[in-house]
């Protein structure tokens, strides 16, 4: 009796104990597998402070937040036991949101980043921009890289330059200004640019062109006049409107044409029944010209390669060049090129200028008119004789071809007493060099050697410190700096006009034997072909004949009266 009653006892015991293991291992089985079922939305979100993320899960949870203090906070409103929490970020860093859920928690990792930028870079369109002219400053890059590009502008002195909310400057009065742009996130963080406002030359141009001598142009032959148009460029604006060309007694034009380097001008034609005193045309036009500040940055400025198919113009050898292959010059360009070690087209451009500058002298006294004759061999075959500014700058140009440097000459007219009054005489030539991701850039040679003519040798072998730091600001001025008291008319050389001018020799229009040794060499403006070196005055043929308008020459040389007036006006709406 006693041991069944114990085998019963020892069986139930048994099945009790066997019943609550099933149970136990049923209610850890039960949750095990809900607390693999937890699932947040997101795991991971990267915020900028002052945002709000919410978190949900799939199940009634215990939010709460680690890591450090103060990088978010739980702002729901409800209770922290929920499905879903929201969190707002207050400082920069890696917090983690956590989702609990009996033994089982989720993390949600939160990286919050500020929106203040701790740099500001700031560019313009345009270092520097003339009186009433415009230009845009913008925020090209902030650091780090996701921080706010949201800025305000602010003008240093608005007397000088004005900047709108947009970021758009205004000229006021030349000097210069920093445009500053400020965060908006934070006042503190800021950048900013310096813009230059140009000096600029403002008004109304009057060209007068006589062909009245009866004495050396008389009636019964057919007079061809080509008047020379300044265009709108980065440098100077010319208003459309306000571009007059009268010849009340033409028998042809006046009419606008466009010669083969796209120098525009008005062609008059007069026929042979005309009376000599009714040869007059006049040409007005309105134009506001600004000076040329090399920006601090112009290497810099230097992107990509030359475009040799676009600037093939001014590549090429000319009729007045030389050789840009072999020769002198190509020997000349090749040896500065190498002892500066230059590789770029700044480089190279630099060290030409510089070389010029050293070698090549100004010679005002030398029996040419005008401004030269433009023969870079020659002058380089007689280094000792010199120039004039075509001359001089002819050199710099044929070097720069020749060494791969896209190089132009530019010509014009003088507005101001710098160069004396405004007169028949007073033409200005300048060489330029192409700048890739630049432009067309300042290189004034001539200017240079006009500052220390007669006093050459002083300046190339300055002794004192003082005449060095002379002799380089010289060159330094002239490096990319430009005056605005000028009108550039035109630009190019080997130029055929439109209609095409007669092709008169130079040997043939003034023949060796009556005029100065070399003279047909040396001819001012006039190839051999016919075709002109530059086109600056304007062009005028009596019965197919070139005539220039210099009045300083031999008695049996030919000339016209040309002159021209400029009424400066502030106001002018160019």
């Amino acid at each position: 009796m006693y041991t069944q009653i114990s085998s019963k006892k020892r069986l139930t015991a048994l099945l009790v104990a066997f019943a609550f293991l099933l149970g136990t291992f049923a209610v850890g089985t039960e949750t095990v597998s809900a607390a693999s079922k937890l699932k947040v939305s997101p795991t991971r979100k990267t915020v900028y402070i002052g945002s709000k993320v919410t978190i949900k899960a799939n199940k009634k949870v215990k939010w709460s937040v680690s890591g450090k203090k103060k990088i978010v906070k739980i702002v729901s409103k409800k209770s922290k036991k929920n499905k879903k929490v929201t969190v707002k970020a207050y400082k920069a860093g890696t917090a983690y949101v956590k989702a609990k859920y009996g033994k089982k928690t989720k993390k949600i990792r939160i990286t919050v980043r500020s929106k203040v930028p701790t740099k500001i870079n700031v560019v313009s369109t345009e270092t520097g921009i003339g009186v009433g002219n415009h230009c845009t400053v913008k925020v090209k890059s902030v650091s780090p890289s996701y921080a706010s590009k949201s800025v305000t502008w602010s003008s240093s002195n608005t007397k000088i330059a004005t900047v709108n909310a947009s970021g758009l400057v205004k000229g006021v009065k030349p000097g210069v200004a920093t445009i500053t742009a400020t965060s908006k996130m934070s006042k503190a963080k800021k950048g900013s640019v310096k813009i230059r406002v140009l000096k600029t030359l403002s008004g109304t141009v009057t060209m007068t062109t006589s062909v009245t001598d009866e004495t050396k142009f008389p009636k019964g032959k057919v007079t061809r006049v080509w008047i020379p148009v300044p265009q709108t460029d980065r440098d100077q604006t010319v208003a459309p409107s306000t571009i007059q060309c009268k010849a009340e007694k033409a028998t042809e034009g006046p009419k606008e044409t466009v010669d083969s380097s796209g120098n525009k001008a008005f062609y008059v034609v007069w026929d042979e029944n005309t009376e000599p005193k009714d040869r007059t045309a006049t040409l007005s036009y309105n134009i506001s010209r600004r000076e040329i500040v090399r920006p601090d940055n112009l290497a810099a400025l230097e992107k990509g390669k030359v475009d040799t198919k676009e600037m093939a113009p001014y590549l090429r050898e000319s009729k007045r060049s030389g050789s840009l292959t072999d020769g002198i010059v190509k020997e000349t360009a090749d040896k500065i090129v190498k002892d500066a070690n230059a590789k770029t087209v700044y480089q190279k451009a630099q060290a030409i200028y510089e070389w010029v500058c050293e070698n090549i002298s100004r010679d005002n006294s030398r029996h040419t008119p005008g401004i030269g004759a433009g023969n870079a061999e020659y002058i380089l075959n007689h280094p000792n004789e010199g120039g004039k500014c075509t001359d001089t700058n002819s050199v710099f140009i044929a070097l720069c071809r020749a060494a791969g440097v896209p190089a132009r000459g530019v010509y014009g007219l003088s507005l101001n007493e710098l160069e004396g009054k405004p007169g028949t005489y007073i033409q200005k030539c300048k060489p330029q060099y192409y700048l890739p991701g630049y432009g067309w850039a300042e290189a004034d040679t001539s200017a240079v050697l006009k500052e220390i003519i007669g006093h050459e040798d002083e300046y190339r072998k300055a002794d004192t410190p003082e005449m060095k730091e002379e002799w380089k600001n010289i060159k330094d001025r002239y490096w990319g700096n430009g005056s605005e008291q000028w009108i550039m008319l035109s630009t190019g050389d080997d130029i055929e006009l439109s209609p095409r001018q007669s092709a008169v020799t130079a040997e043939d229009q003034y023949p060796t034997d009556k005029y100065p040794e070399k003279w047909p060499q040396r001819l001012a403006g006039l190839n051999d072909d016919g075709t002109l070196n530059y086109f600056v005055y304007p062009y005028v043929e009596y019965d197919g004949q070139f005539n220039h308008a210099y009045k300083k020459l031999a008695a049996e040389y030919p000339h016209f009266t040309f002159n021209y007036t400029f009424e400066e006006d502030t106001g002018c709406n160019c």
